[in-house]
């Protein structure tokens, strides 16, 4: 799928390539990593760079990482003070990458390196967005039901072309990267900004490979909190849907309550009294709650956006990196 919405500027003849690699735990991952990453662009004429970011991991991936980073020039390394979450990790390394196209992919080489110099290709034929869309489900028949019927969901609250299958694993060009910088906002759900951004964009299929090692760190309360993230920071739908909620029970109220009056005045029957009572407060007690849960959520964004603290605190760094924010 390609979206040849604008014109891109002229790449450079040998042009360097910012990786940026968020890990969380992910010891195991971080030498057969950086190895097959050095191998995919010996194949391409770029120079590039590594960047790690270390999401106050509890192992030893920062020692490793920075082991790495005393022998290889191309590693360079992000570390944070504690542990603030995959998308704002993925996002400290695109602010801190320096390359003329950026490339993100997970650290758990699920995402295959080997793909890297495609994406390099595509962004050479102009396309400055690159991204990929997983292809198989390796038996997770229902998780993909489900991951389809959200970003189904998603595009129509949103009205953002955010792909199905989409990953974190892309390829962005530098204004892309400097536009998605300049979206100062503290709940950032990249998989969503980047579409919406605009620019000319190209999907590239690939195979998930089996996590080399370590533990899935998306467990089923962090991904409805990923899920959540993507409406609630794109979207005022659920907040119109209130309104649409109270005028439907509202009306459903009058309509019962009509009922009863015509009841009580042209029949000898009565409408029960306990059992009526008791479903209507069960309803307009659970749409109330419904309503402020939604509410909340807002408010409970704009409080985090107004005190303005910033989106992750950085323990260490390559020297390469010092000064930089």
């Amino acid at each position: 799928m390609s979206h040849d919405s604008t014109t891109s500027r002229k790449r450079p003849a040998r042009p360097h390539i910012s990786i940026v690699v968020p890990v969380y735990n992910e010891e195991q991952c971080v030498e057969p990593l950086i190895e097959r990453i050095e191998s995919a662009m010996a194949e391409t004429d770029c120079t590039f760079d590594i960047l790690f970011v270390d999401d106050g991991s509890r192992d030893a991936t920062l020692e490793k990482i920075t082991r790495a980073a005393e022998r290889n020039p191309h590693v360079l390394f992000l570390s944070f003070s504690r542990n603030f979450g995959h998308q704002v990790a993925l996002y400290a390394g695109i602010d801190h990458a320096r390359g003329d196209a950026v490339v993100s992919l997970d650290g758990d080489l699920q995402h295959p390196p080997e793909l890297i110099p495609t994406l390099i290709e595509h962004w050479r034929a102009g396309y400055d967005i690159v991204y990929t869309v997983r292809t198989d489900n390796r038996g997770h028949a229902v998780k993909e039901f489900f991951s389809r019927c959200y970003y189904w969901l998603l595009r129509k609250l949103t009205g953002v072309e955010v792909p199905t299958g989409g990953a974190d694993f892309r390829l962005i060009d530098r204004t892309v990267a400097d536009a998605l910088r300049a979206c100062d906002e503290r709940f950032v759900f990249i998989r969503g900004l980047i579409p919406w951004l605009g620019f000319r964009r190209k999907a590239v299929g690939y195979e998930a490979a089996p996590r080399y090692g370590g533990s899935t760190k998306y467990a089923i309360g962090k991904m409805f909190a990923f899920a959540f993230d993507g409406v609630f920071s794109f979207s005022i739908v659920p907040l119109r849907l209130i309104s649409l909620l109270g005028l439907v029970t509202t009306a459903l109220g009058l309509l019962y309550g009509a009922y009863t009056v015509w009841v009580r005045l042209f029949s000898d029957r009565a409408v029960s009294g306990w059992a009526s009572l008791v479903v209507v407060v069960l309803v307009f007690s659970g749409t109330q709650l419904l309503s402020l849960g939604i509410l909340s959520e807002y408010v409970g964004r704009i409080y985090e956006e107004v005190k303005r603290r910033p989106r992750y605190v950085v323990a260490a760094r390559s020297p390469a990196l010092e000064g930089e924010r």
